[in-house]
């Protein structure tokens, strides 16, 4: 919301009228932090945490104004490196405490001003949607920003109007548990009731059965928090649907997905439930200051040098991070990293069990394969002669139930059925040979239809052969017509068919997290431009007249490049070079273009697919995952050194969604300068060209048999199995941000595209039968 400026003679900072544009999050920094990281050895101060001593933003130590230290790197088991800029006090004195009653009072002003607007702006939407919701909840996560927001709408509402839930994952630091224990007693004493929300199984039993979550596999988030939260609304309202509002910390400041966010939204992740987020705009600085004005309770963690708290082990958290939660949650994290290493199918004895999760390896799971409990799928699937062909070991009679969801099954015979999906019947069987089931369908176009009816069968077929009855399908229906009690699934006649619990990924978050243990073709290729790389100045040179060539090796590995980009074809430039080569190089334009292109090669189709985004990737976990795949150790420091000169040279890439590289600089003897490539880090695309998303659907649509109609929720969901490559996929674009391409693809080029999200529909459709080729020269 508002600008700070650090002020030296308190030690904090003071709050500007100016609008905040970019926050640095600032923190404060408490003894224990310091004392964990190993400041006590380098400076002198008290072991007292009445006050914080400084401020911190990311890695970087504020003392009065002063940046005088940062941290670099961490692991699991190794602590970040220090790095002390300038000695807080001259000759070695004690550091001083941060005066935050002072703070408080310089800030005072704008501070409540901001917490009055909040506060009329929660009792305004109350009174709006009083009458439109069932009831209006506070959810409550033990952070700082849910403690500030319970507090703000306490102050707005009437006691008896509002709830607090709290969703506990059995993951949570102990520090949050012991803070939910004491805000709950609070709440008794002001009448606000208090609710918990906990999953059927404990976290640690899940692990066993679902497999360590991963970054593409987070099956934890919903099995451990957004269902466990939803059923127990529905029971605390003892209602089937129920209307919500639930009010939440989320802050835009906290990262670039939670930037985009609508401080008030309907349905965006739960059907029949508005999100309202009062502090949307609140910075971390503001945050702080309203705790220490109110005399707040902090959630000790932040003591312990955290800027958000969590699960004790969590996929996405940084390394520097997982040290800290080592160090003071010790045995919880180990009670984890001890059931990634025994699920685990790798060879992890010896030091290659620390080496493994100190890079991070069991975050990068993609599948089942990886799991030391993988079993081979329970059906398969193909298309035979315009027949849909499912083999099956030992068919769950549920399917039955299960088709509910999305159509009538009628039965004509002991083997005949009638499938019916939105209007159109299909005929087929259900028989038995050689020990599998077999269920046949005839399914011979490509139409809308068609292709939804294998989408959703498909998910039945999972739900129906892997359900644990983990709770998730019947969080996810809005209507509360399923229900998994006693070890038995019910799904009512009153079904409405509006398929939400089919679009859980792949069906069931189980299945999906053990999926994939087929046998799976070797990676080739990997390493096809060797560790040459591409240098963009040799496209750039060769753009100019066509005649460029680096010479020998070079130009094999340059003309390989142009032609996998779709740039030339025979050394001759072909329709698509021509169009590339009329812009600039040092655009990103031309590149987003090679980069669609490029994501259907072996090499580039490999990183797309597999490398995360807002991730710092090392060689260590680059060569762990490609190992997996039989790749060698030399294509492996090929494929990496090749990248290496790419992401150096081509700065439009690291801006695309590619990578950012950290390259590190050394004189060599002879006087030249050799570069290395310490790491790389993948970031959206902010501002994406629609004509080429538009273009990456045609050349998408084509890979998937010239598919022409599909939904934003497939092209989100990357655990299809597909040969298209989603835009979604290869430049980081979200939901929102792929809506509003959409939308405006649909506006300006209605001819070629139809994409609609309201009332309830996901559609898009490409209107054109023309190839993605002529569609980039029509748009360019």
């Amino acid at each position: 919301m508002y600008s700070y400026e650090w002020d030296s003679s308190t030690g904090g900072y003071i709050l500007t009228p100016m609008p905040l544009t970019f926050s640095k999050e600032p923190r404060p920094v408490y003894y224990k932090e310091l004392d964990i990281l190993g400041f006590d050895k380098i400076w002198q101060y008290d072991k007292n945490d009445s006050y914080p001593y400084m401020w911190a933003e990311a890695n970087n130590y504020f003392y009065r104004g002063r940046l005088v230290a940062k941290v670099k790197g961490g692991t699991l088991y190794q602590a970040p490196e220090i790095v002390v800029l300038e000695d807080p006090e001259p000759e070695g004195y004690p550091l001083r405490y941060v005066d935050i009653p002072q703070m408080v009072e310089k800030n005072k002003g704008l501070i409540e001003q901001l917490a009055q607007d909040t506060i009329k702006k929660i009792y305004n939407v109350y009174i709006k949607y009083k009458s439109k919701v069932d009831v209006f909840y506070v959810a409550f996560s033990g952070g700082k920003d849910s403690v500030v927001v319970l507090d703000l709408c306490q102050r707005a509402l009437p006691h008896n109007e509002f709830k607090v839930l709290f969703g506990n994952t059995d993951m949570e630091f102990p520090t949050t548990l012991k803070l939910v224990e004491n805000v709950s007693m609070d709440c008794a004493l002001k009448d606000i009731e208090f609710y918990i929300a906990n999953a059927p199984k404990s976290a640690s039993e899940n692990w066993d059965v679902f497999g360590p979550p991963a970054r593409k596999v987070r099956w934890c988030c919903t099995v451990h928090k957004t269902a466990p939260v939803i059923n127990k609304i529905s029971k605390i309202c003892d209602k089937k649907f129920v209307r919500t509002m639930m009010i939440t910390g989320v802050r835009g400041d906290e990262s670039a997905s939670r930037s985009e966010y609508d401080e008030l939204s309907k349905g965006k992740k739960i059907a029949g439930q508005y999100s309202f987020h009062p502090i949307l705009e609140w910075s971390s600085a503001e945050i702080y200051l309203y705790m220490y004005e109110k005399g707040l309770e902090f959630n000790e963690a932040y003591k312990y040098g955290f800027n958000r708290v969590g699960c004790i082990m969590c996929p996405n958290s940084t390394e520097r991070h997982e040290y800290m939660k080592k160090m003071f949650f010790e045995d919880e994290v180990m009670h984890y990293t001890k059931k990634i290493i025994e699920n685990s199918s790798k060879d992890l004895r010896g030091n290659n069990a620390k080496r493994f999760m100190d890079i991070g390896g069991w975050k990068t799971r993609l599948s089942g394969r990886e799991l030391k409990f993988a079993e081979d799928e329970r059906f398969s699937f193909e298309e035979k002669k315009g027949r849909l062909v499912f083999q099956i070991r030992n068919l769950n009679s549920d399917w039955k139930k299960w088709y509910k969801t999305i159509g009538h099954l009628q039965k004509v015979d002991e083997e005949e059925y009638i499938f019916e999906y939105d209007g159109i019947e299909r005929r087929g069987s259900v028989s038995t040979k050689d020990g599998y089931d077999f269920i046949e369908i005839e399914n011979s176009s490509k139409t809308k239809n068609a292709i939804e009816f294998v989408f959703y069968f498909k998910n039945i077929l999972a739900k129906s052969q892997y359900c644990i009855k983990c709770g998730t399908c019947e969080a996810e229906c809005p209507y509360r017509n399923i229900k998994m009690s006693g070890g038995k699934l019910e799904i009512s006649d009153k079904c409405v068919k509006c398929r939400e619990c089919l679009k859980i990924l792949s069906g069931c978050l189980y299945y999906n997290s053990i999926k994939g243990s087929k046998i799976m073709k070797k990676l080739t290729g990997i390493n096809k431009y060797l560790s040459v790389g591409i240098d963009a100045n040799w496209i750039s040179e060769y753009a100019k007249d066509h005649t460029y060539e680096p010479g020998n090796r070079k130009t094999d590995v340059m003309f390989g490049f142009m032609s996998d980009a779709e740039l030339v074809k025979k050394k001759e430039i072909t329709q698509i070079g021509e169009i590339v080569f009329r812009y600039e190089l040092d655009d990103e334009l031309p590149w987003a273009i090679m980069l669609v292109n490029l994501s259907y090669t072996s090499q580039y189709g490999w990183y797309i697919k597999n490398i995360p985004f807002m991730d710092t990737i090392t060689q260590e976990a680059v060569s762990l995952r490609l190992k997996q795949e039989d790749v060698s150790d030399k294509a492996i420091s090929e494929f990496w050194n090749g990248f290496k000169v790419i992401l150096d040279t081509t700065k439009p890439l690291n801006t695309i969604g590619f990578g950012i590289p950290e390259i590190e600089e050394k004189n060599t003897k002879t006087g030249d300068v050799k570069k290395k490539m310490i790491s790389f880090y993948r970031s959206p695309w902010n501002n994406p060209d629609e004509r080429v998303i538009l273009y990456s659907l045609y050349k998408f649509s084509e890979k998937c048999g010239g598919r022409n109609q599909f939904t934003l929720t497939e092209l989100l969901d990357d655990s299809i199995e597909r040969d298209g490559v989603s835009p979604t996929q290869i430049f980081g674009l979200d939901r929102d941000n792929m809506e509003k391409v959409l939308n405006g693809l649909t506006f300006n080029y209605p001819d070629l595209i139809e994409a609609r999200f309201t009332l309830g529909l996901d559609n898009i459709t490409l209107k054109s039968d023309m190839s993605s080729a002529e569609i980039l020269n029509q748009l360019f």
